[in-house]
């Protein structure tokens, strides 16, 4: 992690906190996205209350590489549900695993991403695929693998990243009261992509295991997968949030 300005009671631990303010800004990272679209019904499930799920709609699993960051270098997968916030369409947020206690923390506190602590590995392109696996507890819950295409993907991938809004719902626990949190607050970001390279794919699968302590087989079981992908490399900026109420 690059070195950054100490700021005293900015962040847990107040002295020496863990990560820096943002924005957090990711060099010559990589990435596979294959557009899911989950069972409907299946996401009211899971979106809290104050988002509406778009059916038939894109979901997205991502899996990235992070080679250099302000937070370090660290791997990522997520699982974002296409929905809307009164009106606006988006993605929840449904899970985020990282391989950094930085980048869990920052996420977790700043943002309210839902993260968690994975195995995570991206391998690099081999006879034209790359393949994602996430590991945790000792139970491969998912593992995906894309087919490149000699050609970009129908659509941009930068211009669909910038025009989404990512959601979360932050929870912070109460030290006192165990029947509700402390904090519980909604909020947005919206990554920015500067793109180096971008090919279209194919998912040539995406296999998911039932793990007790992770729920993505359920909301992604029976989920159709031969909706398309894409492979990138780019600049990533991750800015601050705002808080929707």
């Amino acid at each position: 992690m690059s070195d950054y300005k100490q700021q005293i009671d900015y962040s847990m631990p107040r002295q020496c906190g863990l990560y820096p303010p943002p924005p957090y800004i990711y060099h010559n990272m990589r990435a596979i996205l294959a557009i899911v679209q989950c069972k409907p019904g299946i996401k009211e499930k899971y979106l809290p209350p104050e988002f509406e799920p778009i059916d038939y709609g894109i979901d997205i699993v991502f899996v990235t590489e992070y080679p250099e960051s302000n937070l370090g270098p660290y791997n990522e997968a997520l699982v974002l549900l296409n929905c809307s916030y009164k009106g606006n369409p988006g993605a929840y947020v449904f899970n985020i695993y990282v391989d950094s206690e930085e980048a869990l923390t920052a996420g977790r506190e700043i943002y309210g991403y839902p993260k968690k602590m994975c195995d995570i590995k991206l391998s690099p392109i081999e006879e034209n695929k790359v393949r994602g696996t996430l590991t945790r507890k000792g139970i491969t819950f998912l593992d995906i693998e894309v087919d490149l295409l000699d050609r970009a993907p129908g659509m941009d991938p930068s211009d669909m990243i910038s025009n989404m809004p990512l959601y979360n719902l932050k929870i912070i626990p109460d030290v006192f009261d165990n029947s509700k949190p402390q904090v519980r607050q909604l909020t947005e970001t919206i990554l920015s992509w500067d793109v180096h390279k971008k090919l279209g794919a194919n998912t040539s699968y995406l296999k998911t295991e039932y793990s007790k302590f992770d729920i993505c087989h359920e909301v992604l079981e029976g989920a159709k997968t031969n909706m398309g992908a894409f492979y990138v490399e780019c600049d990533q900026t991750l800015p601050n949030g705002r808080p929707l109420e």
